[in-house]
């Protein structure tokens, strides 16, 4: 009896040694490392146009973090509508009734909020960001290039005019007239800003940030934005809703 109970002891104390040799190699122990900083750079896009921007946050704690954003986006007016002069070869495309291309410069801070944290290996980290803060537009004159009559007949030259819904119509634009007209001519326009949305990051790494980042971003200004010269159906707007979706890469510290 003696025998046979020690025999059975030293069966499950060898089998326990054999557990023990092979548990780390089944079971590997992961330590994930806690960074404290975080920088991003952030392509977007929108149901209003597109944009740039960093992203800034400090982790407090597990579950939130504290960040800091600033963003150049391009704003568009929902009855913008690229169009050719069907009369002349080789026209150029052009926003028919725009005034003023507009762009916004935002800066604002916020929180995220960790709602279902990355496995130790693979998996995907989603959190809850709500950002806020300062919106400052920018209106840029629109130039076009006109067709005007000369003084012999059946002859026309085309001329560089910034954009009058009075003077111009479909018949004499020829078409767009470029970027770089107008920028010396800016004017601004401040608001405000709010943007919330869920984050998804999938990165295979802890040190690095490859998220998508989906939601509504809200820009609010005192007054209508003269985007679309205002006639007919094109009122123009001082609260512009859109859709966003940004692409952060970045990196932990």
């Amino acid at each position: 009896m003696i025998r046979r109970s020690l025999l059975v002891l030293f069966a499950v104390f060898s089998l326990q040694s054999v557990f023990a040799q092979d548990l780390p190699k089944l079971m590997p122990e992961e330590r994930r490392m806690l960074y404290t900083r975080e920088w991003s750079f952030m392509p977007s896009i929108s149901s209003r146009g597109w944009g740039l921007g960093l992203r800034h946050s400090r982790v407090n704690s597990n579950f939130r973090k504290l960040s800091f954003e600033t963003e150049m986006a391009k704003v568009k007016h929902p009855k913008e509508i690229k169009v050719v002069n069907p009369y002349f070869d080789n026209a150029k495309s052009y926003v028919y009734g725009k005034k003023n291309a507009f762009y916004t410069l935002r800066a604002g801070m916020g929180t995220q909020f960790l709602l279902f944290d990355k496995a130790p290996q693979d998996g995907v980290e989603i959190s809850f960001t709500i950002m806020g803060g300062l919106s400052q537009g920018l209106l840029k004159p629109i130039y076009l290039e006109i067709i005007k009559e000369t003084n012999i007949n059946y002859q026309y030259e085309i001329v560089t005019e910034r954009y009058n819904e009075y003077e111009h119509f479909a018949g004499n634009i020829y078409g767009y007239s470029g970027f770089l007209k107008g920028l010396n001519e800016l004017s601004l326009v401040t608001g405000g800003y709010v943007r919330s949305g869920l984050s998804f990051d999938w990165s295979s790494k802890d040190n690095k940030i490859l998220s998508l980042e989906t939601g509504t971003i809200i820009d609010l200004y005192p007054k209508r934005v003269p985007i679309m010269a205002d006639f007919g159906e094109l009122k123009n707007k001082q609260v512009f809703i859109s859709f966003y979706a940004n692409l952060l890469l970045g990196k932990k510290y």
